[in-house]
């Protein structure tokens, strides 16, 4: 007989896919995006880096590309499984898939922007307000639709609690 430490989750399964499918499709868009416009694909995970650990990320090499890259799959952890335990304990909000991609994905970059990296070492928001639509469509698209698809699977498969 299994314990219940051992057994198989389904909705843990599929609230880990959801960072996981968050976080490469952020990743992936944003690594071509600054590779596509004359920078390093590298770029933008130094800057996670430097969220952390300040200016000397500029002296790091790879090893500051992996930091950033860890922490910012993390976040896509965590927000995920905030969001499942957000949704499953409060029953009044929405169970629709793409109303929760909608909203899942601007709070995503409206917290990510005006609460977590004005209190890391960037001192300050990432996006300007004049891209913050072209942001908030991007989040939606690619941290949003991914997550609240898994997660609103995840809570029909939920155990009872």
């Amino acid at each position: 007989m299994r314990s219940a430490t051992t057994s198989n989750n389904p909705a843990r399964t599929l609230v880990l896919l959801a960072g996981f499918t968050a976080g490469l499709a952020d990743f992936l868009f944003a690594s071509i995006k600054r590779a596509t416009s004359g920078g390093s694909w590298m770029d933008p995970w130094k800057g996670v880096a430097g969220c952390l650990i300040g200016p000397a990320v500029r002296d790091g090499g790879f090893e500051m590309v992996l930091l950033g890259a860890a922490l910012h799959f993390f976040i896509c952890f965590v927000a995920a499984a905030l969001l499942y335990f957000i949704l499953k304990k409060v029953p009044a909000l929405p169970r629709q898939w793409l109303l929760v991609a909608v909203i899942y994905g601007i709070v995503f970059m409206l917290v990510m922007n005006y609460v977590v990296a004005p209190l890391s070492f960037a001192g300050r928001p990432i996006y300007k307000p004049e891209i913050l639509a072209v942001t908030a469509f991007w989040h939606v698209v690619l941290v949003g639709l991914t997550s609240a698809w898994f997660v609103t699977r995840a809570l029909r498969r939920a155990p009872a609690s």
